[in-house]
C-alpha cells in the first residue's frame, strides 16, 4: 500500500497483452482446479474452527493467523502462515541483493520489513488477547470479527512513515490494535448493514477513519518521533514495465499489497497456502462460503486489468493501486452475488478500471502525515459501492 507512485509515459498506451492473456488464463486455472480438488476435511472447517473458539487457544491461534490474510478474502491458517514466511524470504533475498528478490518488499525500504510485520504481529495480539475483541463470538450470532484491519491499516503504515521507530510502533499498535475493530462495527451496523452493502465496505472504511485518526495522533505526540529509513542498497532498479515477465510479477506482487509487502515472491506463498487449505478442505477459508475458486478469478482479473490499463503508473519505478480491486471490489462482489463465472469476471473488471485512478484523486487530497494507504482504502469503498449498485441493477446477476 504504497502511496501513489510517480507518473511516467513512454507514448504507450497499455501493458502487455501476453501478460494480460496469460494472468487470466491462471485465474481460470485456479478456478477449475481447485473447484475440482477442493478438500472435504472437517477439521479445518471454518464453522467448526469458530465453534467454541473462546474455551480454545489452539483455535485463537488459528484466527490470529487466518487474520493475516482477511484482506484477500481467504481468513486461511496455511495461506496467513505462507504469507508470513514468503515476507521473510522476500526480505532475506532482497537484503542479499538476489536475482529472485522481485519487487523490493515494503516498497523500496526492504529494512522495514521487520518493523512493519512486528507491528502487525503486536496490533493484532493487543486486540485478540488484551483488547479481548475476540470475545465477539461469545454472541452465537456473530460468525465472523474484524479484528484483521491492524494488519493492513494503520499500524504498518505508520511504521512506513515513521521509520525504524521504538515510539511510533508502541503508539501505533496500541491505538490501531485498540480502535480498529470497534470503528469497523459501528460502521458496519449503522450504515453498510442497513444499506445492505457489501460488508467489505465497513472494513475499508474502517481502515480510513483510523488511518487518519492513528495518523494524525501521531503527528502531535511528541514522544514519536521519525527514525531514518535506510535503503537496503543504493539508487533504483528500472525495468521493462512493457515486458510479459514484468507484467505477470506485478499481478502476482498486488496480492500481497494489502500487508504493505508488495513482493511476488511473498504473493506466491500466499497463493500456495490458500491452494494447500483448499485443497485439504474447500470450506475452510473465505468463511465457510467455497468461494475461494471464485475469489481468485475475480483477483487475477482485476488486478490483470488495472496493470494492462496503466502500466505506464510504473514506468521508471513508479507505483499505482492496482491492488485495489484485489482486496475489495473482486472477492467482495463474488460472495455478495455468488461465486461465479460472470460474477468474478464484471467485478474484477470493473474494478481494475476503476481502483488505480479513483485512489489516486484520493491521494490528492491527503493531508501532510497521512500514510496514502488512506486513499487506497477510500477507494476500495467507493468503488465497491459503484460496482455493486451497478451489479445489483443488471438483471444477470
Amino acid at each position: 500500500m504504497n502511496e501513489t507512485g510517480k507518473t511516467h509515459s513512454r507514448g504507450r498506451s497499455a501493458g502487455s497483452a501476453a501478460g494480460l492473456a496469460v494472468c487470466i488464463v491462471i485465474g481460470f486455472v485456479f478456478y477449475f482446479g481447485l473447484t475440482a480438488l477442493s478438500g472435504t476435511a472437517q477439521a479445518l472447517d471454518y464453522n467448526n474452527l469458530i465453534d467454541g473458539i473462546l474455551d480454545s487457544f489452539p483455535k485463537q491461534t488459528a484466527w490470529f493467523f487466518m487474520n493475516f490474510t482477511e484482506a484477500q478474502f481467504y481468513a486461511s491458517v496455511f495461506a496467513g502462515i505462507g504469507l508470513i514466511l514468503g515476507g521473510f524470504a522476500a526480505w532475506i533475498l532482497a537484503l542479499k541483493n538476489s536475482k529472485y528478490a522481485g519487487f523490493d518488499i515494503c516498497y523500496g525500504s526492504s529494512t522495514m520489513f521487520p518493523w512493519v510485520l512486528a507491528s502487525q504481529v503486536l496490533s493484532l495480539a493487543l486486540a485478540l488477547f488484551v483488547f479481548r475483541y475476540i470475545e465477539g463470538f461469545a454472541d452465537p450470532q456473530v460468525t465472523w470479527l474484524n479484528t484483521f484491519i491492524t494488519v493492513v491499516g494503520a499500524p504498518p503504515a505508520v511504521m512506513l512513515l515513521y521509520g525504524p521507530s521504538v515510539s511510533a510502533l508502541l503508539t501505533a499498535s496500541v491505538l490501531g490494535g485498540l480502535i480498529c475493530a470497534p470503528t469497523a462495527v459501528w460502521i458496519g451496523n449503522s450504515i453498510v448493514t442497513p444499506l445492505n452493502l457489501p460488508g467489505v465496505v465497513a472494513n475499508v472504511s474502517a481502515m480510513a477513519v483510523t488511518g487518519i485518526i492513528v495518523c494524525m495522533v501521531c503527528k502531535v505526540l511528541p514522544f514519536v518521533k521519525k527514525a531514518e529509513i535506510k535503503p537496503h542498497r543504493s539508487g533504483s532498479v528500472n525495468e521493462d514495465v512493457y515486458s510479459t515477465s514484468w507484467f505477470i510479477r506485478r499481478v502476482l506482487a498486488d496480492f500481497s499489497e494489502a500487508p504493505f509487502y508488495g513482493n511476488e515472491v511473498a504473493s506466491i506463498f500466499l497463493l500456495a497456502g490458500v491452494t494447500i487449505s483448499t485443497i485439504i478442505c474447500g470450506t475452510h477459508g473465505a468463511y465457510g462460503s467455497g468461494a475461494v475458486p471464485a475469489i481468485l478469478l475475480s483477483q487475477f482479473v482485476g488486478a490483470a486489468v488495472g496493470v494492462f490499463l496503466y502500466v505506464d503508473k510504473f514506468a521508471d519505478g513508479g507505483w499505482y493501486a492496482t491492488y485495489v480491486p484485489v482486496v475489495s471490489v473482486g472477492p467482495a462482489c463474488v460472495l455478495f452475488f455468488g461465486a461465479t463465472v460472470p460474477a468474478a469476471l464484471f467485478a474484477g473488471v470493473l474494478g481494475g478500471i476503476m481502483g488505480g485512478p479513483v485512489a489516486q484523486y484520493f491521494s490528492e487530497k491527503l493531508p501532510e502525515g497521512v500514510h496514502g494507504t488512506v486513499a487506497n482504502v477510500t477507494s476500495m469503498t467507493v468503488c465497491t459501492v459503484i460496482t455493486a449498485v451497478v451489479m445489483g441493477a443488471l438483471p444477470w446477476f
